[in-house]
């Protein structure tokens, strides 16, 4: 595997570069309502630089060189300007989500994370400061708001600041929080380059390819992608709300047209949603045969989402090969494998479903029984290795044999911000029989083959029942066929030990589009409808799961929609709602409890 040199340039030096060398060129566009007739914001590479330089003044006025310091904005180029104004500055970058109002403690996150990364300040707009005036938050930290671009003094030909070093930690990237608390993954100029490298060698970036995204400025994927993506590349970056492509996800696809962009990217929920939501009527006039890249990962890629979505748009230009299902982590900037060539679809081999109960590796025929379809995530990019490792012996897996994945290369920071012991189980990973290292440790169960990673589930989650390995997100895309009433990507499969044996539990929201209407219940049948709503929902998810693995539910608990949180790459919390389980503090409309499952 070829080994490229990183360049001796930080993320401030190639900012500086840009607005010299491509002052005039565009940058950054906002879509304010999503709508292309609605507010557009755009900043050429020199404004950006100037609106940067901006806010970089002032953290050095207010001593913040060298700290941490929060960013908590809506979704908008303020954003973008805070952050590199942070880098700027020396300062280490720790972008959070905004509170939610409708919370009990809705500045909890804000205060956790700042006691983690030593923040002080948190840099925001007007709306959060007097949120939290409103709300009487006593935190322990500033709240302080940008400048507006017209309140900034752009008469100096630059800012102050520190000489910045490859090494400097630029941000923290805190975790999504999908298996505990997140955690501030440290990651270097370095590290960020090294990972933009990769970034473009697999999705084949230039800077005459637009790109856009609708995913939160937090994330890894449009903080990467498309904050740092444009300055190291020189490309036209369109940024969308995730609200407002939620809203009306066709937004999403008319702005692809218009703007004719190349490279995009959403975990696998985006991709089905769009094609679940979208009607051929709203799709009048759209072309979408400039679309080279659809990058889909941050949760399992599945191959009945790709058919549909080639289904629906296939006729306006989308193709089979645009797809490239890709794999990453925070804690390696984002991308560790995705390579594949762009005339090639996306490779499907199927598996033994009994093997891999066993954790091992049998390919069958495309349409054999028994056999589920597993999605390679393609090559690791040049200077990363993945392997599998037996996670017990710490030794490489067979070639059959399913393992955790291990990861190795110039993106993979040292570890979490001042967390040491977390940062050596997670970044230390060392093999026992040759004593090779360091790794990451991904805590994702998978396989390599020839060369390309395919990922089977999460090492954490795995639910062992009678001897036998099951991957609850099986389980849950079981479910979601099975035509009960959940809402699309919401339901977990958990276990409990009841009397030392594991049990199978399954908490789903319900979908309140199929619930009992109003008129039953003025009619007086509401409780024979709800009776009868309920039977039928919990016999339908335990006839799905017996059917389709061989396995009874101890418990089936259907609880309020929109009740069960994700993380901010889509993922389902299942252990803090395993947790929640366990303390009776679940949301709970209906429970069946069958305390003869085995």
């Amino acid at each position: 595997m070829g080994v490229f040199l990183l360049i001796n340039m930080t993320i401030v030096d190639f900012l500086k570069d840009r607005a010299t060398k491509n002052a005039d060129d565009l940058s950054f566009r906002f879509m304010s309502n999503g709508n292309l007739d609605g507010p557009i914001e755009e900043w050429t590479f020199s404004e950006l630089y100037q609106y940067s330089t901006g806010v970089a003044q002032d953290l050095i006025e207010q001593g913040l060189t060298g700290s941490s310091v929060l960013l908590a904005f809506p979704p908008g180029l303020d954003f973008v300007k805070a952050f590199y104004g942070c880098l700027l500055t020396g300062a280490r970058a720790v972008p959070v989500p905004l509170p939610n109002p409708n919370s009990k403690n809705p500045f909890a996150r804000i205060i956790s994370t700042a006691k983690v990364s030593g923040a002080s300040t948190v840099l925001t707009n007007p709306p959060l400061v007097a949120m939290a005036g409103k709300f009487g938050a006593k935190l322990p930290v500033q709240l302080k708001a940008v400048a507006d671009h017209a309140d900034i003094d752009f008469s100096g030909t630059g800012v102050s600041g520190p000489q910045i070093e490859m090494d400097d930690i630029a941000y923290l990237q805190f975790t999504s929080g999908s298996t505990g608390h997140p955690k501030g993954v440290a990651v270097s100029h370095a590290n960020a380059v090294a990972n933009l490298r990769v970034m473009g060698q697999m999705l084949r970036v230039k800077s005459t390819k637009p790109a856009m995204v609708w995913a939160p400025h937090y994330h890894d994927l449009c903080l990467v992608g498309h904050v740092l993506g444009p300055v190291y590349y020189g490309f036209e970056s369109t940024l969308m709300s995730p609200m407002d492509f939620l809203l009306k996800p066709i937004r999403w696809l008319k702005a692809m047209s218009h703007y004719r962009i190349a490279n995009t990217a959403c975990p696998n929920f985006g991709y089905e949603y769009a094609a679940r939501r979208i009607q051929p009527t709203d799709c009048e006039g759209i072309d979408l045969s400039h679309w080279t890249v659809a990058g889909n990962g941050g949760e399992p890629v599945l191959e009945q989402t790709m058919d549909a979505f080639v289904r629906k748009f296939g006729a306006y230009g989308f193709r089979p090969q645009t797809f490239m299902p890709t794999y990453g982590m925070a804690e390696s900037v984002l991308f560790v494998a995705g390579m594949k060539a762009l005339s090639d679809s996306p490779r499907v081999i199927r598996l033994s479903v009994t093997d891999l109960e066993k954790h091992r590796v049998r390919v069958l025929d495309d349409k054999a029984p028994g056999g589920r379809n597993i999605i390679s995530c393609g090559a690791p990019g040049s200077g990363h290795k993945v392997i599998a490792v037996d996670p017990v012996t710490f030794t490489p897996s067979g070639s059959n044999q399913i393992g955790e994945l291990w990861v190795q290369g110039q993106s993979v920071p040292k570890g979490y911000w001042e967390l040491p012991e977390e940062s050596s189980a997670t970044f230390g990973g060392c093999l026992a029989d040759t004593d090779e290292g360091t790794f990451l440790r991904s805590g994702d169960l998978g396989f390599v083959m020839d060369d390309e990673v395919y990922v089977t589930g999460r090492l954490k989650d795995l639910i062992i029942i009678a001897g036998r390995n099951h991957y609850p997100n099986d389980i849950e895309l079981t479910i979601q066929r099975s035509g009960a009433p959940v809402r699309l990507g919401s339901c977990v499969a958990v276990s409990e030990h009841v009397n030392g044996v594991e049990e199978l539990v399954i908490i789903a929201e319900v979908d309140e589009r199929k619930m009992p209407d109003e008129e039953s219940s003025s009619m007086g049948e509401e409780k024979g409808s709800w009776d009868a709503f309920w039977t039928s929902a919990v016999m339908t998810v335990q006839g799905a799961i017996s059917k389709g693995h061989g396995l009874s539910a101890r418990s089936v608990v259907f609880v309020k929609p929109r009740s069960l949180e994700k993380t901010s790459s889509g993922k389902p919390r299942r252990g803090y709602y395993q947790q929640l389980y366990k303390k009776g503090t679940l949301s709970v409309l209906h429970e069946k409890q069958s305390l003869g499952a085995a």
